[in-house]
């Protein structure tokens, strides 16, 4: 486009340039905003799976019952159960 302007930017140019400008702002706003969703939902998540590989580790040491366990670390036991039947 600059190139059929004769190297100059003209009035029609630059306002175009400008909304190009704004859209691409605009975008990576967006992209950021769900990035940001992204990380706190993944902190989130961390932060239960953590916790359910501690109660897993009592659960091991007989500290905690079977039934007192969340249904995330019945998930990681019952996981951790078949890996160690298969090595077997």
């Amino acid at each position: 486009m600059i190139g059929e302007a004769g190297g100059e930017i003209t009035g029609e140019l630059a306002s175009v340039c400008f909304f190009v400008t704004i859209e691409r702002r605009s975008n990576s706003e967006e992209n950021r905003m769900a990035y940001d969703k992204r990380y706190v939902a993944q902190k989130r998540q961390r932060r239960r799976r953590k916790t359910a590989k501690a109660k897993v580790r009592l659960y091991e040491q007989g500290k905690l019952p079977h039934d007192k366990l969340p249904a995330l670390a019945k998930r990681f036991l019952a996981r951790k159960q078949r890996a160690l039947s298969k090595a077997e």
